[in-house]
């Protein structure tokens, strides 16, 4: 039987932050341009307890070294196989919780060579260790927001972050890419890990796939991290009971043992918007959500996800306890949506729907931090104030 969850739920509307974006350390303060060849930076990708995958991009095919160690220069190199654009290298026989120096460089066949600051990473926790990741979503084409959220997030130092999709406003775009997403988000994703989801404005363009390491088939995964299971999802693809990603997930769900169980996918199964489900400015009726997606609520409910994270829609809600369609006091799953990142702000319906504790149309983040059987999430405005926090405790 399930454990009981206790829900302690707070707004602050003038609380001050103590975390700034100014508080991202003395080599991030320095201008992000990068050197000519290098048309993206290192990030980084699949952080497990011994290894982690470096990537980053050169405008001609190229060598892909990686140098790295525990300390400063780094002495040590792995290299990747081959002359490529989109570089790909995994460390492995890494320690557990340790913190890493690495940079990359790549030489081209005429020998001319581009190279990366120094930066670090740190491999997964223990099973029993807490840890801590962030959650945004809906990047999109906002330079200025984009870069003050991913310094906002760093300065809580993750250990990594999980992206609900709609990085860039069209995936098929590479300039969306290489000029919109991965150069305001380098201060986060060069030292903190990246787990993404697809979303609508990706379109499920080769882009996706090129830049980002993910087990087969890629549009949807499973990761673990410390007593976490996470199960990312393509809510984009069919999600009914006899698609593959509903079979897929009924399974690992099933044999999942950990002590939480996270999904994410873009499209939310409950949503207050106010035009994507029905007009509420115009009728009365409103689907309150993606009843695509609702089809895998059964799953969730049946084998004990605790929250479920969307985004989409481009607003903070974070729903009361939900079972089978009603609010509970207990026993239910929360349903978040964090789609302040960048995309344009959208509305709320006009009148209450049943299932909201929280909405805040602002631009946003979510800090989460997990203690054994104790998990605290902080949302906080793109000003730095925490306005909703949640306590989940088995």
């Amino acid at each position: 039987m399930r454990a009981a969850l206790r829900y302690l739920t707070i707004t602050v509307a003038a609380m001050l932050a103590v975390i700034t974006p100014q508080d991202t350390g003395a080599a991030d303060k320095k201008e992000d341009a990068l050197p000519a060849g290098m048309v993206v930076g290192p990030y980084l990708q699949w952080p497990t307890q011994t290894s982690i995958i470096v990537r980053w991009e050169t405008s001609r095919p190229a060598s892909s070294v990686v140098e790295w160690g525990e300390t400063s220069p780094p002495l040590k190199r792995t290299t990747g196989e081959g002359q490529v654009q989109y570089h790909e290298v995994a460390l492995r026989d890494l320690k557990p919780e340790t913190q890493y120096f690495y940079r990359v460089v790549s030489e081209d066949p005429s020998g001319e060579k581009v190279g990366s600051d120094i930066y670090t990473f740190r491999t997964a926790v223990r099973p029993d260790s807490p840890f801590a990741f962030v959650v945004i979503s809906d990047s999109q084409e906002n330079p200025k927001v984009v870069k003050k959220i991913a310094a906002m997030a760093y300065a809580h130092r993750p250990n990594f972050t999980l992206h609900c999709g709609d990085l860039v406003s069209d995936g098929r775009i590479k300039e969306h890419w290489t000029e919109h997403y991965f150069p305001n988000s380098a201060v986060l994703n060069r030292r903190v890990p990246l787990l993404p989801a697809l979303g609508t404005h990706e379109k499920n363009a080769h882009f996706y796939y090129d830049y980002f390491s993910l087990p087969a088939p890629e549009y949807y995964y499973k990761f673990q991290y410390g007593n976490a299971d996470f199960f990312v999802l393509d809510s984009q693809q069919d999600v009914g009971p006899n698609s593959k990603q509903h079979q897929w997930l009924k399974k690992e769900l099933a044999a999942s043992r950990a002590t939480w169980k996270i999904v994410a996918h873009h499209d939310p199964p409950y949503s207050s918007d106010e035009n994507d489900y029905g007009d509420m400015y115009k009728t009365n009726q409103s689907t309150w959500g993606d009843l695509d997606v609702r089809r895998l609520v059964p799953l969730y409910e049946k084998y004990g996800v605790d929250i479920v994270w969307a985004g989409h829609i481009h607003t903070y809600e974070r729903t009361l306890p939900i079972r089978s369609g009603e609010v509970v006091e207990k026993g239910g799953i929360v349903y978040m949506i964090t789609g302040g990142s960048g995309g344009g702000l959208e509305n709320a319906a006009p009148s209450r729907s049943y299932f909201t504790a929280k909405l805040l149309r602002d631009y946003h983040y979510c800090y989460v931090v997990v203690n054994g059987k104790t998990l605290r999430m902080d949302a906080y405005d793109v000003q730095g104030r925490l306005f909703d926090w949640l306590e989940l405790r088995k």
